[in-house]
């Protein structure tokens, strides 16, 4: 979803995203309630409104970063 998508409220617009403002491809662990919380807890350090999937591709990155850091091995 584009910015533009989202009125200026932050909301999304309809048609923007699946079921609950969940993004297409989203896998199934990830609820509307973690995305709704990550946008809450970055934004405000972004100066733009954040969208659900920039909320999802920090969640997924964050992932990423745990395991690597916990396999113990190193790169």
């Amino acid at each position: 979803m584009s910015r533009r998508s989202r009125n200026t409220n932050g909301k999304v617009a309809a048609g923007g995203a699946g079921p609950a403002g969940v993004p297409a491809g989203t896998p199934d662990w990830i609820t509307p309630e973690l995305i709704g919380r990550t946008i809450e807890v970055w934004q405000p350090f972004y100066r733009t409104v954040l969208t659900p999937e920039e909320a999802v591709t920090m969640i997924l990155n964050v992932g990423r970063l745990y395991d690597a850091l916990s396999s113990g091995s190193l790169p």
